[in-house]
């Protein structure tokens, strides 16, 4: 990722004030109420880890990066720093979130230990469906830390025992995801290629020598299994990624250009306008 100072608008600090929570603790409890209250229309980057469980409410589209994914009752989210996403609709879903920094396991777990958890990490999967018993099981943690959440020596303990029960719903989808075709394979390992590369690489090739396969027929996998060609995927992250820039940074749409790999702002503010239907400064004052 290229040097660039991108916290000007921090979610995880901007849901703390609005709910009136001290800033220097490592956490924070939100749900449905703390997402209608804050009212964030526009794709933002996250610099926080942030679990999160649905126990009731309607279909909602959720986008992260060039990932489209449908949370509903039983969905179990997981997000690590750095990562755009967007959410979609009417914020109505009951649900429990926590949001945490490393600083929590300052004294205990090393840091190593949260970016080993691949569900974090950029390209990772990062919403998936579990079982109607570990949706009980983490209401019962998210209970116990709403109860103890005055208690700092006690929350670190509950919320490891929340990313131990990530760890296992992640391990039974991944025992499922053995038997998913090989198409499936190829799209999931595709996705997760983009964040990585997308600022220095924007060429299907580059993707498809990874993958080693022909760019036609990745594009053609993509195409059956998504709806989408490999490149209007990347350039779904890559527009995605712009419109976190300009709604929560600073930076001149010349910076942003530079930081998504861009050489030339007048090619990026035209491609960006021909994506989204308007140029970059159209989309900053919306």
């Amino acid at each position: 990722m290229k040097n660039q100072n991108l916290n000007k608008f921090n979610i995880y600090e901007h849901l703390k004030e609005l709910r009136a929570h001290s800033l220097s603790t490592p956490y924070f409890l939100a749900n449905q109420d703390t997402y209608k209250q804050a009212s964030i229309n526009f794709p933002f980057r996250t610099f926080a880890y942030g679990i999160g469980i649905t126990y009731s409410g309607k279909r909602r589209p959720f986008q992260i990066g060039s990932m489209k994914y449908y949370t509903d009752t039983g969905s179990l989210v997981t997000i690590g720093p750095g990562i755009v996403c967007q959410w979609k609709g009417e914020y109505q879903a009951v649900h429990d979130t926590i949001y945490f920094t490393e600083e929590l396991f300052k004294d205990g777990l090393k840091p190593s230990f949260l970016k080993e958890m691949s569900c974090f990490n950029a390209g990772g999967n990062h919403v998936i469906n579990i079982s109607s018993q570990n949706v009980e099981n983490f209401k019962v943690l998210f209970q116990s830390l709403k109860d103890l959440s005055d208690n700092e020596d006690l929350v670190p303990g509950i919320i490891y025992s929340i990313l131990m029960l990530v760890k296992r719903c992640h391990r039974i989808d991944d025992s499922q995801f053995r038997n998913t075709s090989q198409k499936e394979k190829l799209t999931s390992d595709f996705k997760k290629l983009i964040p990585v590369y997308f600022q220095e690489n924007k060429e299907v090739a580059f993707y498809a020598n990874k993958l080693n396969i022909s760019p036609k027929y990745l594009s053609e996998v993509l195409l059956s299994e998504t709806g989408n060609t490999a490149k209007s995927l990347i350039l779904q992250h890559i527009f995605l990624e712009a419109k976190s820039l300009l709604r929560q940074t600073s930076m001149t749409v010349q910076e942003i250009c530079f930081w998504l790999g861009y050489d030339d702002a007048s090619y990026f503010t035209k491609a960006f306008k021909k994506h989204e239907g308007m140029t970059p400064l159209s989309y900053r004052k919306l």
